[in-house]
């Protein structure tokens, strides 16, 4: 199963219990600037993917994004406490427990209202996708997929393969090109039986699909963002324009054949 983001009532618990500070001992920048910008990271005690620092193979994914295995640190200390050897799973554990017990007497309160508000809008506009992708496509025969649902890190892992796709497609026109080149000329073809269809149809095709992937995946990371950095008015204006694309692809974007 794909890592999950945090849900939003542990972020409340995590900011509400910080104190608006980095949760390394001494460490005295805030989470949120003045600016009301999320400058810090929500970081997972125990890895929430195989090869990350403690990952733990018996945890469930709920428990890895529980408030039990999340503290908020700012970027230096995310980096310094990678170090396995010197920050285990119950270092930073105890680190969190006695920031909070310090901090967590005060509650450090985030903007609710506008939390809810972009979470409601995005579900709005991905319903909005879904429908107009199976009901209003030019061609639905021949429809790029989209799934309104797919999270971020499935979206990624579909680039990943598309990418691939294209690697193997330029293995080809190169291996074909060579074997060309290497034909006496009076017997060299113009191009090999394959090449028109690789290079118009496969490339097209792999090429459209990966800018449809990376655009939605674009919004999934700027729908995150701005719920913890409202006020960032350039991040905002930039996932008004990118819904608007895409919204135009779930009825356009489709195969050539």
């Amino acid at each position: 199963m794909p890592r999950l983001a945090p849900r939003p009532e542990v972020l409340r618990a995590l900011f509400a219990r910080s104190g608006n500070r980095c949760s390394f001992p001494g460490c005295p920048t805030p989470l949120i600037n003045e600016k009301h910008q999320f400058i810090a990271q929500v970081c997972h005690i125990e890895a929430a993917e195989d090869g990350g620092e403690r990952f733990n193979r018996s945890q469930t994914d709920e428990q890895r994004r529980s408030y039990e295995n999340l503290i908020l640190l700012c970027y230096p200390h995310h980096v310094e406490t990678d170090d396995v050897g010197l920050y285990s799973a119950e270092r930073l554990r105890e680190i969190k427990h006695e920031h909070e017990q310090v901090f967590g007497q005060k509650l450090f309160q985030i903007d609710e209202s506008l939390l809810h508000k972009i979470a409601s809008e995005m579900a709005n506009y991905w319903a909005y996708v879904a429908q107009l992708h199976r009901d209003h496509h030019v061609a639905s025969d021949l429809a790029i997929e989209i799934d309104a649902t797919a999270n971020y890190i499935q979206l990624a892992d579909q680039a990943s393969d598309l990418l691939s796709d294209l690697h193997r497609i330029q293995a080809y026109l190169i291996e074909s090109d060579q074997l060309r080149q290497a034909a006496p000329e009076s017997e060299r073809p113009v191009s090999g039986p394959n090449d028109f269809g690789i290079l118009y149809i496969g490339l097209t095709n792999t090429i459209t699909k990966l800018a449809v992937i990376t655009t939605q995946m674009e919004i999934k990371y700027l729908e995150e963002f701005l719920k913890l950095n409202p006020a960032d008015h350039a991040a905002r204006t930039r996932l008004e324009a990118r819904k608007a694309e895409f919204s135009e692809s779930a009825t356009s974007a489709g195969y050539v054949d």
